[in-house]
């Protein structure tokens, strides 16, 4: 802990004389990430949860649902095939027309027209017919202003006066502005292009569709905007079609069988009035009431098989149908309901499990190339499944032909049988079964004509809302705060560091520390820097203190047997030389040892004046021979213990350092 104390008072200490660099960078990053945050819009988001209704296989194969349950019920419980369709374009484009995006209107707020603000009431103009002739136009601010006969789109360079309610035509766009207000505000407005561009740059990046939980059926839809009324609207608008549009598929599926119920009834009711007349007509010509005790039951046998066969034969209507669809690559959830009229449950779940790897293979699609082994596995998968729906057509085709072939061959009998009856006997037979089949068959249409319609009145949507769209109203993004406080932080960490980076390019000695990592020469004493006294004085007592300190490790570091001469330098001048000798020689004499200083400085001589009253001898004379006599240098100072050696050069006048 004492470490890492250190080091961080150290990284202090060197980044303290930068202290200004950090205030800047710290006003930078809090100024920029203020203006940054007020000029960029605030996103809301607006959700809504719905459910999706799905059948209970097991309670219907052990028959707890009975039939009006099982028309209510939902033949979807594939939701991921679910949160598929709600993020195609195909589901948006209505809302998107709906709720008119191609075009937005703003005002100007504040910040001298630099920031502007959407408007979503009382809008004083409207535009309409819209066809953008430059796409370089869209997402751009369009100037509007009211003028006394019109209206003027400013884009510099380009300014017009145009007409209200007619149409505008100019190089990038063509438009028509129906004037509803008066206005005297700026006006802007922002073309968004067409419906498919608004999806792909507004729509898709913006909107979401998750399962909430893996065992429900609940389905959470998002969508960001810069208005949270809007954001709100698009997604109530898009519920509303997306249910609308489920119901219309049901309802379309339903239609094709009833349709054809219902050409096949009229055609039967017609046959069944025209048998009805004509066995009518023969018993009166003919007297007779009934036929015989071996006839009616030649008859019964007879009718029935004509009945069967007539049901084969809108079977066979049916899978020709069938056949159709699949051999032009018609949506197979298209058939389903053929399908369960033809009973044919299997092929339904095959249906099913297709439609569930068609939309995996369609997500892998957009990550991975056709190499990918688990996509060349889910495609292998469904080229198997589109075989066995083509193969279990074909044998619900032949298994209707096998049916037909021996009910043809029981009808040939039983009509050899009634030709050994008299003429006219054989005669009522024949109209009289012949009135039977189309009663019966009659009878049968409606029933499935009844049945259709009650799933045709029935018809309720996959999904049910749970919770309809609404918005807190409180922006997602940006954080305000969190950003400023963030982007402050990053800077102020930055600042710092590229202050301490500057501080260790400094070419100088800034620390104690320093100096000891340089050199292992014994660091004595750290000298304090007074502004005000240079020299001791009997205020100064921490610079005393600290000279003291000094005197005291000097003599513990030198033997005190013999005299020791401590050398006092620098590279540079005015590094405070003279300053410590004098203080240092005035606390050894104090301390009463016998001081010499010796000042060889024969340039520029600064020893206070106070320190000699007369000028000898000087050290240039002993070196170029003039004085011999080394002890004629040294001169008495005012203080006992102290001398002083120096040049004859001595200035009295000045400062010292």
């Amino acid at each position: 802990m004492q470490e890492n104390d250190s080091f961080f008072l150290e990284f202090f200490k060197k980044v303290l004389p930068y202290s200004w660099l950090i205030l800047i960078f710290t006003l930078i990053g809090f100024v920029g990430s203020w203006i940054y945050v007020n000029f960029t819009p605030s996103i809301y988001e607006a959700q809504a949860i719905i459910k999706v209704k799905t059948d209970n296989n097991r309670r219907r194969e052990v028959g707890e649902l009975n039939p009006l349950e099982e028309i209510y019920s939902s033949n979807s419980e594939n939701i991921d095939q679910d949160l598929a369709l709600l993020q195609t374009f195909h589901i948006h484009k209505k809302a998107i027309e709906k709720l008119n995006l191609k075009v937005q209107y703003y005002k100007e707020d504040g910040f001298h027209g630099y920031k502007k603000s959407e408007l979503l009431s009382n809008i004083p103009i409207e535009i309409s017919d819209i066809t953008i002739l430059d796409k370089n136009i869209t997402d751009r601010y369009i100037k509007i202003v009211d003028g006394e006969s019109g209206f003027i789109i400013d884009r510099k360079p380009y300014r017009k006066l145009f007409n209200y309610n007619k149409e505008v035509v100019t190089t990038w766009f063509k438009f028509k502005v129906s004037k509803k207000s008066d206005f005297n505000d700026t006006l802007y407005i922002k073309l968004s292009g067409d419906s498919r561009k608004i999806y792909e740059k507004i729509i898709k990046q913006n909107f979401n569709a998750i399962r909430l939980n893996r065992n429900t059926s609940l389905i959470k839809i998002t969508f960001q905007n810069n208005s949270p009324q809007r954001a709100v609207l698009y997604l109530n608008n898009l519920i509303d079609i997306y249910i609308k549009e489920s119901i219309i598929n049901k309802s379309k599926q339903n239609n094709r069988i009833l349709n054809f119920i219902n050409r096949q009834l009229k055609k039967t009711g017609k046959a069944l009035k025209n048998s009805e007349i004509e066995l009518e007509n023969f018993r009166i010509k003919n007297s007779v009431i009934e036929p015989t005790r071996q006839s009616q039951s030649l008859l019964d046998r007879l009718s029935n098989i004509e009945v069967q066969l007539s049901q084969i034969d809108i079977e066979k209507r049916l899978i020709n149908t069938l056949s159709y669809n699949i051999r032009d690559n018609r949506d197979l959830s298209s058939i389903t309901p053929t399908l369960q009229e033809l009973g044919d449950e299997p092929t339904i779940r095959i249906i099913q499990n297709l439609q569930e790897l068609e939309r995996r293979a369609n997500e892998l699609s957009r990550e991975y190339t056709d190499k990918y082994p688990a996509l060349k596995a889910i495609r292998r998968d469904i080229r198997r499944n589109n075989q066995i729906i083509i193969r279990n057509i074909r044998q619900l085709k032949k298994n209707i032909s096998q049916r037909e072939k021996k009910l043809l061959e029981l009808k040939r009998k039983y009509e050899k049988e009634l030709k050994i009856l008299p003429t006219k006997e054989k005669k009522l037979v024949d109209l009289q079964r012949n009135h039977e089949v189309n009663a019966k068959m009659y009878s049968y249409l409606l029933e499935k004509q009844a049945e259709n319609n009650i799933k045709r009145v029935a018809t309720a949507s996959d999904y049910e809302i749970i919770d309809s769209a609404y918005s807190n109203e409180i922006p997602i993004k940006p954080k305000k705060f969190m950003l400023i406080s963030i982007t402050t932080i990053f800077t102020l960490i930055l600042g710092l560091l590229i202050a301490y980076w500057h501080s260790s390019s400094v070419d100088r000695l800034q620390s104690v520390k320093e100096i000891e990592e340089l050199t292992d020469l014994p660091l004595y004493i750290e000298l304090p820097i007074l502004k005000k006294s240079k020299y001791l004085t009997r205020d100064s007592s921490q610079l005393l203190s600290s000279y003291r300190n000094f005197r005291t490790k000097i003599n513990f570091s030198h033997p005190k047997s013999k005299g020791n001469v401590v050398l006092i330098t620098s590279s540079p001048q005015r590094e405070a030389k003279i300053n410590v000798v004098s203080n240092l020689a005035f606390v050894f004499q104090k301390a009463e040892y016998k001081t010499l200083i010796i000042d060889f400085d024969i340039y520029n001589p600064k020893i206070h004046k106070d320190y000699i009253e007369n000028i000898g001898v000087g050290v240039t004379d002993y070196l170029n021979g003039k004085e011999s006599n080394i002890d004629k240098l040294i001169q008495k100072t005012k203080y006992e213990n102290l001398d002083i050696m120096l040049d004859h050069n001595h200035r009295k006048e000045g400062d010292l350092d």
